[in-house]
């Protein structure tokens, strides 16, 4: 997708349009919130109920790694309706698929279709954004996720009187994938009128200049400082509830509330400020804030300091995902653009597998304090690391310059 840099507009239809994808996608994510309960209805060993849940993420993750570098702008629209029909299929074989094999397939599968819909709107996605706002661009792209989050669960709750079993939830999810298809054909004409030059497919990078990208400081650091982030993220998101119950927290969701409400309002209104201020002390600063807000439930000192804790989390989380994309993003050779920010999603979904894992080892051998006084050493290491950051971006900048 080519794009006069000189115009520096930040919502185009393109951007607004790839947004409400990003949102539609990750509606076909969060609409799972309650498997593990359905996996248990169905009969399936708790042992292994683990196991389907992670296929998912396992699947992604293992494609984001290795097949990113055959996506770019040329297919990215086929690869995204491929996505979308994968997505749709799996979604309504949830109707007349209960078996723990017939499960597992199903979700190895839609692994596979959120790899293709979420890789193929990244590729186009820093194709259309301009590079001096990328920040605010991520900001504004990540709420669509925190969206997904907080509106799913509630809605698909409110509908359960009407729904006679979460199946019929997660077929009719993919319904969004009509608007999805839409928005995609439509970008897709809309780059063909304005196009003046015919389209040639990319070159796939040779494996030598994909070894010379990820070996570069920088980027192997950005990579894992999101996969860090978001092991964070996941770990609190499944642990809160049995730590609030052991505190004797009553309103578990009034942390999540004040976090995501945090989280929002910074993107959207300080969206800009990712822009301006120095993007590594951006990300340190969100790790060190993270830190203290670990510290501080490790300590709690009374229920009454929770929502204070979730203005930390949210605060600290809220400026670090724009900032460490926007910073990838600016870091990255334009060739290796769409790649490296698909390596980023390679690190969320490697963050959610990690994250609960570790996190559930730490709280049975240690108990939520060793898990939070990990959570702690994690963050400190991360936000060390941008020093290492730091004294390499100068050079790259000025090698992307040229």
């Amino acid at each position: 997708m080519q794009k006069d840099n000189s115009k520096q507009t930040l919502f185009t239809f393109e951007f607004v349009g790839l947004c409400f994808i990003g949102f539609l996608a990750f509606c076909n994510i969060t609409v799972f919130y309650d498997l593990f309960n359905y996996l248990q209805y169905l009969g399936i060993p708790a042992e292994l109920r683990g196991l389907v849940v992670g296929a998912y993420s396992l699947t992604a993750m293992i494609l984001y790694l290795t097949a990113s570098p055959f996506v770019n702008t040329a297919n990215a629209h086929r690869v995204m309706l491929l996505g979308m029909a994968i997505l749709t299929v799996c979604g309504v074989s949830y109707l007349v698929v209960h078996s723990l094999l017939g499960l597992l397939a199903l979700r190895t599968l839609s692994g596979a279709g959120q790899f293709f819909l979420g890789a193929g709107t990244m590729t186009l996605f820093v194709a259309a954004i301009p590079p001096e706002r990328s920040g605010h661009a991520f900001g504004i792209y990540s709420v669509a996720m925190l969206m997904a989050y907080g509106l799913i669960p509630g809605i698909m709750d409110a509908l359960t009187p009407f729904i006679s079993s979460p199946s019929h939830g997660y077929a009719g999810a993919t319904l969004s994938m009509i608007p999805a298809a839409y928005i995609v054909v439509k970008i897709r004409s809309r780059q063909m009128i304005q196009l003046k030059e015919v389209i040639q497919e990319p070159q796939i990078p040779s494996w030598k200049n994909l070894h010379a990208n990820l070996t570069q400081r920088p980027i192997a650091l950005l990579i894992l400082l999101n996969m860090s982030y978001f092991a964070n993220w996941s770990s609190l998101f499944f642990l809160f509830k049995g730590f609030a119950h052991e505190q004797h927290i009553s309103n578990v969701g009034i942390f999540f509330s004040v976090q995501m409400g945090t989280m929002i309002i910074i993107r959207v209104l300080a969206g800009h400020l990712f822009d301006t201020i120095d993007k590594v002390r951006l990300v340190m600063g969100s790790f060190l804030t993270v830190a203290v807000g670990h510290f501080v439930l490790a300590h709690l000192p009374g229920t009454w300091a929770v929502p204070l804790v979730g203005l930390l989390f949210g605060a600290g989380m809220g400026a670090g995902y724009p900032a460490i994309n926007g910073l990838m993003f600016q870091l990255s050779e334009p060739r290796f653009r769409s790649l490296n920010a698909n390596l980023m999603l390679f690190a969320v979904q490697a963050g959610f597998f990690i994250g609960p894992v570790t996190g559930g080892a730490l709280v049975a051998r240690y108990h939520y304090r060793g898990y939070f006084h990990a959570s702690i050493c994690l963050s400190i290491v991360a936000a060390l690391a941008c020093t290492l950051i730091s004294s390499s971006t100068r050079s790259i900048r000025n090698e992307n310059a040229r």
